[in-house]
């Protein structure tokens, strides 16, 4: 019920406030695993997807740890399940990747922003290997989507959210893990900002 207030409310904001506009809706299975991977242009991202893709499923968010420390909005963000990302450990917060595989195990939806952080240009980024290491282990399909005119957000006008076709991943014998990982990071990345919008 909770969840479901917020999503209508930035439905409604968005709605009422900008020029919006969300495609490719159609193109969101309903059901079984799958990795919501977007551009990331400002703080209006997280919402602007999730608000949308919410119309046709619910999905669990990565995010860093820092907002699980904000009142109201990091106990939100316990309540609906997501999962806490520590940016700063070298190496990658493996416990965060490995709920994240225990989801998608499951069949659930994860929404991530492979590039790990917002772009400080507003062009794109390299993304991080995170991304990869889960359709590595999981096999789970990807939906890219892309996000544009929230860069300088809120003080913006047009913005336009674009869901694209979820594809899979292959594994490649020939490449070792973290090769593959990358590997696959750059295709989800090149798939999304494919895009056009």
């Amino acid at each position: 019920m909770l969840l479901n207030l917020v999503k209508f409310s930035a439905r409604v904001f968005f709605k009422t406030f900008y020029d919006f506009k969300a495609d490719g809706l159609e193109n969101i299975p309903k059901t079984g695993a799958l990795i919501i991977a977007g551009n990331h242009l400002s703080n209006a991202d997280p919402p602007a997807i999730g608000a949308f893709a919410g119309l046709v499923r619910d999905s669990r968010f990565m995010a860093k740890k820092e907002l699980f420390s904000v009142p109201v909005l990091g106990w939100f963000f316990r309540h609906c399940g997501y999962i806490s990302v520590d940016r700063k450990r070298a190496i990658g917060d493996y416990g965060a990747l490995e709920g994240a595989i225990e989801a998608l195990n499951r069949g659930e939806s994860i929404v991530m922003f492979p590039e790990g952080t917002r772009s400080k240009t507003g062009k794109p980024q390299k993304p991080k290997s995170g991304v990869g290491l889960l359709v590595y282990k999981t096999g789970a399909p990807v939906l890219p989507v892309k996000v544009e005119g929230t860069f300088g957000w809120p003080w913006v006008r047009k913005i336009r959210v674009k869901f694209g076709q979820p594809f899979t991943l292959q594994k490649d014998p020939a490449l070792d893990h973290k090769a593959q990982y990358k590997q696959f990071a750059n295709e989800i990345m090149d798939k999304i900002n494919s895009i056009t919008i």
